[in-house]
């Protein structure tokens, strides 16, 4: 067909079929998430935390109770668990409302609980019962399962309860 000014060239057919080039199908990774990430993302993970590191630091802290029982010592040990359970929670959990201080209630109340019992119990001196009875002392699964057999209601697990809830909620205060 002639080619006049206002018509269009005709492609004319290849010889050869037209190959589509090879590209192999994109895979994208995605990170799995962090440990961190996923007892963050649990609901169960900040209590599951606050318990571990309470019962845990707490039996720790019990080989420090020193002999005679000192009220000075079991603040500062009780103190230090509660500033474990406090900031263990605060890191762990997403908000800072009462599922965050509730976890950290518990975990510092069962902790501090166990720290004081069985540290006491464990460096009690039995006295003149010894020689009498030959008795060897409390030993530390005895001083455990005492610990564990006690209810923890004592001002001292609250108090220790509260610091550890009032560094779990620690926030700025929002205008709702």
């Amino acid at each position: 067909m002639p080619r006049t000014p206002k018509s269009q060239p005709t492609p004319e057919p290849a010889d050869e079929p037209m190959q589509q080039p090879a590209t192999e199908p994109t895979v994208v990774y995605l990170q799995a998430p962090s440990y961190l990430d996923r007892v963050r993302g649990n609901q169960m993970g900040p209590l599951t935390a606050a318990l571990l590191v309470g019962i845990l630091v707490g039996l720790l802290l019990s080989l420090l109770v020193p002999s005679p029982a000192n009220v000075w010592a079991l603040i500062l040990l009780g103190v230090l668990l509660s500033a474990a359970v406090g900031f263990s929670v605060r890191y762990l959990s997403v908000s800072r409302d009462w599922r965050a201080w509730l976890p950290a209630f518990l975990g510092a109340v069962i902790g501090t609980h166990i720290m004081a019992v069985t540290g006491t119990v464990n460096s009690a001196d039995v006295g003149k019962a010894r020689g009498l009875l030959d008795l060897g002392g409390v030993g530390f699964d005895d001083a455990l399962l005492a610990s564990l057999a006690t209810p923890a209601v004592s001002v001292g697990c609250v108090l220790a309860g509260l610091v550890a809830v009032i560094i779990a909620g620690w926030s700025v205060r929002t205008q709702d």
